[in-house]
C-alpha cells in the first residue's frame, strides 16, 4: 500500500521522523548524564538502550524491513557502517557487549570472545578520546564473575555515551547523512516507506 502520493511528501514524512527521533535521544542522553559526574541522576543504561533502539529503528528504514522476522542485528550492523562509518568490527563488538545483554539481561555482557581476543568494556559519560578504543590489558588480567570465577581478558574496548549519541544523530543530518541520500535514492524511499508500513 502506497502511504505518500508524491516523493516530496515522502521526504518531508522522513525528516520530521526521522529528527524526531534523534533529537528525542540527544534530549533524554542530557538527561540521563547530567554534566555534573557526582549528580545521582546519572542513568547511564537507559540510554544505551535508547541509542540501540534507535540504531534499530535507522537500520530498519534503511532496509526496508520492520516487520517481526526482520533481521535486525544485520540491520544495525549495515546502518552503523554505510552511515555512522563504524568499521564492522567495532560494530559487532558493540553489539555483543553492550545491546544483546542490556536488551535481555539488564546488563552489558562482562566479556565476550572476539576472533582469539577476550574483551571486557568500559564507558564514559562524555569524553571522545576513549570513543571505541580497544585498548589492550596487561596479560594476565581477569575479571570477576563471582568469587569462584574469573576469567582472563585481553582488551577492554570503550565507549563514550555522549560520542555515540552524537554519532546518531550526525548519520541522519549530516551531508551525505541517511537523510541527505534518502532524498536522492529512489530504493531508498521505497525502503522508508515499506518500513514504516511495517511501523504503523
Amino acid at each position: 500500500m502506497r502511504r505518500f502520493a508524491q516523493q516530496n511528501e515522502l521526504v518531508r514524512h522522513a525528516r520530521g521522523f526521522v529528527e524526531n527521533r534523534v533529537n528525542s535521544l540527544e534530549s533524554d542522553a542530557r538527561h540521563c548524564l547530567p554534566e555534573d559526574p557526582n549528580d545521582p541522576r546519572i542513568v547511564p543504561f537507559p540510554i544505551l538502550l535508547y541509542c540501540f533502539a534507535t540504531i534499530d529503528l535507522l537500520g530498519a528504514l534503511l532496509s526496508g524491513r520492520a516487520d517481526r522476522k526482520a533481521p535486525t542485528t544485520e540491520q544495525s550492523i549495515q546502518y552503523m557502517k554505510s552511515f555512522m562509518i563504524y568499521n564492522p568490527g567495532d560494530a559487532k563488538i558493540l553489539l555483543d557487549l553492550f545491546r544483546h545483554k542490556l536488551v535481555h539481561l539488564a546488563q552489558p555482557n562482562a566479556v565476550i570472545r572476539f576472533d582469539s581476543e577476550w574483551i571486557t568494556w568500559r564507558y564514559h559519560h562524555n569524553n571522545k578520546q576513549f570513543h571505541l578504543k580497544k585498548l589492550s590489558v596487561p596479560q594476565g588480567t581477569m575479571i570477576d564473575f563471582s568469587s569462584d570465577w574469573t576469567i582472563r581478558v585481553t582488551h577492554e574496548f570503550n565507549i563514550s555515551i555522549m560520542d555515540f549519541v552524537k554519532d546518531i544523530k550526525d548519520s541522519t543530518i549530516r551531508p551525505n547523512g541517511y537523510l541527505d541520500m534518502l532524498e536522492k535514492t529512489p530504493h531508498l524511499q521505497d525502503r522508508y516507506e515499506t518500513a514504516i508500513n511495517h511501523i504503523y
